[in-house]
Order: C-alpha cells, then structure tokens, then sequence
C-alpha cells in the first residue's frame, strides 16, 4: 500500500517529506525511489508535513497513533475495515484514503482507475483528503466508516475468497500433476460475465442444475480433503438456495 500510494502521489508531483518502516531496509528501498529520506525514530519525522500516511497493518494503526501522539498534520490510514476515529485523541486533525484494490508491491497497478473512499474529521479535513487522492484518481467517493466496512467485507468475499478457491483448483490439479494454466480462459471468461451480465445471472454449474449425481462424484473425489469437501458442499447449498430466492 504504502509503495503504490507514494509512488503516485510522488510522480503526480507531491513531495514526499520522509519514509517511516518498521524495517530500516524496506524504508531505505522505498526512500530512494522517491528521492526523500528514509526515518526510523520518532524524533526523526518531519513535524509540519500536510499529511501523514499510515500504511501498516490494522491492528498496529492504534500503536502507530500512541507512539506520534500530539504532531500537527492530517493523518490518515489506508485500512478497509478500520474505524477513522482510532486517531480521536491523538490527533486534531485525521481521515482515510483507502484504495479498493488487492495490492502486492512488486506488482504494478493503475491507481488512477481505482475507487478511493475517503473521509475526514471535518469538512474541510475531508475536502483536503478528497483532493489528495483525486490527484491520483479519477475514481474518489466520499465514504463513512460504516460503509467502508460493508465496502471491505464485500471485498474480501469478491476477491480473497474467489482467490482462495482458485487455489484450491490449482492444487486440484497439481495434485494430478494437470497444468495449472488450462483453468485461465475458463477465469477469464467468469469474470467477463459477471461484468456484462451480473454474478447471479452468469452463475453456471452443477449445484444451478441440481446435477446430484455429479456433485456426489465431486465430494467422493474430495474425501483426502474433507475441509474442501465440507466447502464444496456449503457453497453448493448456498448456491441452490439463491436460486429460489
């Protein structure tokens, strides 16, 4: 997160005061290629930056607060499911710039095609937050903490869950010792439909025919695996049961 974000708003112009890791060599990496200095103490932070930008993971949001406690500043996280007012107290001024987007540093991505929600302490908090991450986006949307978090659990469903089943076929396959590339058109095609035509209208498959004896087939070849079994199974219930809604 922290990687990609900077990375814009330096090239969109932005001066990148300083670079904060809780590892002096991610810090280092990331300070030279946005010509700026790398910092590992609080003494060391720059006191009258415009904004600071806490990218680390939720739950050291609350630690990173206590530690810079009282610095003048907009400060913001970058965190689907996390609450903006866990920087009440610390800070007069705070907000969020979260990205909808799966991040992995050493893969590049077009932030300027992503939806940023945003938010602020006040008014003018959230006008500033909102310029700054329009000037890395077209795609920025005002957003409270508690559709943010709505937002993020339908996320995680879209993407960490669809990932995590893709991995299990690709350990299916493996297994098998079947090429693991033979499932991309077949993904590529899933996700096409569900743009043109909606996830509910482009669900296919044994569970929408109510195919149970292939279904049967399917559990017996997973009883090595009885989590993936049990899976199987729920899934292909819950998919039955959102055809009679």
């Amino acid at each position: 997160m922290a990687t990609h974000v900077s990375r814009h708003l330096h090239a969109q112009g932005h001066i990148i005061d300083a670079v904060w890791s809780r590892t002096e060599e991610s810090a280092r990496k990331l300070a030279a290629g946005l010509k700026t200095k790398a910092i590992g103490t609080i003494e060391e932070l720059p006191g009258k930056a415009d904004f600071y930008l806490v990218a680390v993971p939720d739950d050291a949001v609350k630690d990173v607060a206590k530690e810079y406690s009282g610095h003048q500043g907009i400060w913001m996280h970058t965190a689907g499911s996390l609450p903006m007012d866990v920087f009440k107290g610390h800070f007069s001024e705070y907000g969020v710039m979260y990205p909808l987007q799966t991040l992995s540093s050493e893969r590049p991505v077009r932030l300027g095609l992503l939806p940023f929600l945003v938010e602020g302490s006040s008014t003018g908090v959230s006008d500033k937050v909102y310029a700054l991450a329009l000037s890395i986006s077209g795609r920025v949307q005002m957003c409270d903490s508690a559709q943010r978090l709505s937002i993020h659990l339908a996320a995680v469903f879209a993407n960490n869950f669809s990932n995590h089943m893709v991995d299990i076929a690709q350990q299916i396959l493996k297994e098998k010792n079947l090429p693991l590339n033979m499932l991309d058109p077949l993904l590529e095609e899933t996700f096409h439909k569900i743009d043109s035509m909606g996830a509910r209208d482009a669900q296919t498959g044994p569970a929408v025919r109510n195919d149970q004896l292939t279904m049967e087939k399917h559990r017996e070849l997973l009883k090595s695996h009885p989590e993936w079994e049990k899976l199987y199974t729920f899934i292909s219930r819950e998919i039955q049961r959102s055809r009679e809604e």
